[in-house]
C-alpha cells in the first residue's frame, strides 16, 4: 500500500500543474485574416497626400497577417512568438519591460493574462499597439485583434487574425 501512495502523490502534483496551464498556451496556425491592406487604407485615407503613402508603407511593413503564433504562459512570465520572429518576453503580472524590435525601435511591453485572453501592449513616444488574444468558446480558436494608435494617424488601425490549433 505504501508504494501506491508514493505513486499517487506525483500523479496528483502533475495533474495540478496541468490544470493550471493556461488554455491560451500552445501553437496556433492562421485560419482567417482580415484584409489588413484595406484596413490600412481606411486608416490613412484622410491623411495629407504626401504623408499617406509613407504611413501606408510603414503600417503595411509592421502589420503582416501572421501565419503562426506560439504563446507560452508560466508563473514566471509570458512569451509570444509570431511566425519566425524572436519571442517577446514579458512579466506575467502586467509590469512593463523594455523591448527592442528587430528594426531597433524601442518599446515598453507588458502582458496581462486573464482566463480566456491575453492583452499585450507596446508603447513608445510614437504611439501604442494593443494585441488582444482571445480564446474562442470552443477552446480551439484564438483571435488576435490588433489596434494601433498614434498621434500621427487620423484614427486607429484595427484588424483581426483568427488561428486554430
Amino acid at each position: 500500500m505504501r508504494s501506491a501512495r508514493l505513486f499517487v502523490v506525483p500523479v496528483l502534483a502533475a495533474l495540478s500543474l496541468a490544470a493550471q496551464e493556461s488554455p491560451l498556451s500552445g501553437t496556433w496556425t492562421q485560419t482567417r485574416a482580415d484584409d489588413i491592406a484595406a484596413a490600412i487604407d481606411a486608416t490613412v485615407k484622410d491623411m495629407n497626400f504626401i504623408k499617406r503613402p509613407i504611413a501606408r508603407g510603414r503600417l503595411a511593413k509592421l502589420n503582416p497577417a501572421y501565419k503562426k503564433v506560439t504563446i507560452t504562459i508560466t508563473d514566471k512570465g509570458v512569451a509570444v512568438k509570431l511566425d519566425d520572429r524572436a519571442p517577446i518576453l514579458m512579466a506575467a503580472a502586467g509590469k512593463a519591460t523594455p523591448w527592442t524590435r528587430e528594426d531597433g525601435e524601442k518599446f515598453m511591453v507588458a502582458a496581462q493574462v486573464e482566463k480566456d485572453r491575453l492583452i499585450q501592449t507596446f508603447k513608445n513616444e510614437e504611439g501604442e499597439r494593443t494585441n488582444v488574444f482571445r480564446l474562442g468558446p470552443d477552446g480551439k480558436t484564438l483571435t488576435l485583434t490588433a489596434t494601433i494608435k498614434s498621434g500621427k494617424l487620423p484614427k486607429p488601425l484595427t484588424y483581426s487574425i483568427t488561428f486554430g490549433r
